[in-house]
């Protein structure tokens, strides 16, 4: 259910005309369906592996420093964010 544009009496989708104020309804076009980048999946599961590993090493045997590990963690999400962007810019 939509709402009138004039009136803002609420409009059902078979309805051309409000009941209200008797102005036609325009009628909402189909969503169209968004791409999903083919990288996105196999980007996320690196992402989370790396990020898995990261805190293993942190609270492993062999610990890593706190700035290395945040450091880490970051060059990670930033390289994720550029990947995804960079295969969103070849789709278009």
């Amino acid at each position: 259910m939509g709402r009138c544009v004039y009136c803002h009496s609420v409009v059902t989708k078979d309805e051309d005309h409000c009941y209200t104020c008797g102005d036609r309804v325009p009628q909402q076009t189909k969503p169209v369906a968004v791409k999903q980048s083919p990288v996105s999946a196999l980007t996320n599961l690196v992402f989370l592996a790396s990020l898995g590993f990261t805190a293993y090493c942190f609270f492993g045997e062999h610990k890593l420093s706190l700035p290395v590990t945040l450091t880490i963690s970051s060059a990670l999400l930033l390289i994720r964010i550029l990947a995804e962007r960079l295969v969103n810019k070849n789709l278009n």
